[in-house]
């Protein structure tokens, strides 16, 4: 590995940073907009009020996060078909007794939405999620009628979702705080790790490891009726979105054309597809997934599943070969260009080991 990378660690959670007054959010009082404890509040939210849902069509490759507030509503939950063959593939089919359609964007890449004209017609309710499409220049789709997302997976925010009525009005929003122990425990922990990156050598890892994993169980617990903490609140407003969504796409074009070669990954998407990624989702063989992962766990690259498979019922080839590659504002060049390296240097190994068999 050339030694003039840095070996910083790339990827996991959210350091805690300080952050320049540059207010980019409007957050206004509205009565068709909140911001809401997490995606899954949010979700939660529309679901109050559309309490006439009784059954819902949901991608097969998603979150069981995703499903959670359905299952909490006793709705009953069918799947449309998400996988990948050549590029992601996304097949709708509603039968007449879908009540409501939950529509995910993948990754901040372009995926059109199907004609749903018929079921709107008929009463249908769309809820779009953009957890993935927040800084794209097309956020969402004009069919949709409900608007939900997850903020946390952007920035360093200790909460954070999103919940929008499109022409409605959010009669049921939610209308109580984070506790004060969650709060206090995520932002010692994001300071934990700031401190342990920048080198103090009495941080232990695992304390603030373990703290992560207490936060969000916590999270996962407790979401309902919860709206955004107030200094999340404030981060969001100092946040220059503009500068996060041109770094990701930097980060990103470097991964894609170090990339172009190997022989034993591609992306999920086409570099033309890309808006503002997440992350940058590749392809591999089920049997070489865990071997990369490995492979970049040790050079200290934490790159992430999306997602366990919630169920038997998610069908989806996705949830074998996809891996998501880290690309956020938190790193630069010289960081995406080790990442390259160590992924190119499993390829040829991987490569090398078939010529030998």
């Amino acid at each position: 590995m050339n030694q003039k990378y840095k070996k910083k660690e790339i990827g996991s959670e959210y350091q805690y940073e300080n952050h320049k007054e540059e207010v980019s959010l409007n957050t206004k009082k509205s009565n068709n907009y909140i911001l809401t404890f997490s995606g899954r509040t949010s979700i939660e939210t529309v679901l109050k009020n559309e309490f006439q849902i009784k059954k819902a069509l949901l991608p097969s490759y998603c979150c069981d996060s995703m499903i959670e507030p359905f299952r909490q509503a006793r709705i009953i939950v069918d799947f449309y078909d998400v996988y990948y063959e050549n590029g992601i593939k996304i097949n709708v089919s509603i039968d007449n007794d879908i009540d409501a359609i939950l529509w995910c964007n993948y990754f901040g890449f372009d995926v059109s939405m199907p004609d749903m004209k018929e079921f709107i017609n008929r009463g249908g309710v769309i809820i779009e999620d953009i957890t993935h499409s927040l800084l794209s220049n097309q956020v969402y789709h004009k069919q949709s009628s409900y608007l939900i997302g997850s903020i946390r997976k952007w920035g360093p925010v200790l909460s954070g979702g999103i919940c929008v009525a499109l022409d409605k009005t959010l009669k049921e929003k939610p209308q109580e705080c984070p506790s004060r122990e969650f709060v206090d425990k995520k932002k010692k922990a994001m300071t934990l790790k700031q401190k342990y990156l920048s080198g103090e050598q009495e941080i232990c890892k695992d304390q603030f490891l373990n703290m992560f994993s207490e936060s969000n169980k916590w999270l996962a617990d407790n979401y309902s009726n919860l709206k955004i903490d107030e200094e999340s609140l404030e981060i969001l407003k100092s946040i220059n979105w503009k500068d996060v969504c041109q770094r990701r796409c930097d980060n990103a074009t470097i991964l894609y054309g170090g990339l172009e070669k190997c022989k034993n990954i591609k992306p999920l998407f086409n570099i033309i597809e890309m808006n503002s990624p997440l992350f940058l989702p590749i392809i591999v063989d089920k049997e070489n997934r865990q071997s990369l992962r490995k492979y970049l766990t040790e050079n200290k690259i934490y790159c992430p599943i999306h997602w366990p498979k919630p169920n038997d019922k998610c069908e989806s080839n996705l949830y074998d070969i996809e891996l998501s590659l880290i690309c956020d504002q938190r790193y630069d060049k010289d960081d995406i260009k080790r990442m390259v390296d160590v992924i190119k240097k499993w390829d040829k190994d991987i490569t090398d080991t078939k010529r030998e068999r």
